[in-house]
């Protein structure tokens, strides 16, 4: 009984060590977010922006630009990116500050 016991615990000890640790935290750091930032230039299209940074979180738009707005919740921090609309490239952008 002992001997069955102790292999059960053993088995489940030897189980918990092998798997894999889950981890489901999706949200970036600071440090991430701002290399992602530091990769954005005034030559960057949409498309460029959109695979750097991802989906925005609101955009808004004028007569002359479009706005993207990026809301950042580790430190209720946002950045926004401009784009003509002549040329749908970068025209300002103003990073989130940490």
């Amino acid at each position: 009984m002992k001997c069955l016991v102790f292999s059960v615990i053993i088995l489940s000890v030897v189980g918990c060590a092998l798997m894999k640790p889950s981890s489901t935290s999706t949200a970036p750091t600071k440090h991430q977010i701002i290399y992602s930032w530091s990769k954005i230039s005034k030559f960057d299209s949409k498309k460029d922006v959109e695979r750097i940074l991802g989906a925005p979180s609101d955009i808004l738009y004028s007569e002359d630009t479009e706005i993207w707005k990026y809301d950042y919740d580790i430190s209720r921090s946002f950045g926004t990116v401009s784009f003509r609309r002549s040329d749908n490239r970068v025209w300002f952008f103003s990073k989130p500050a940490f």
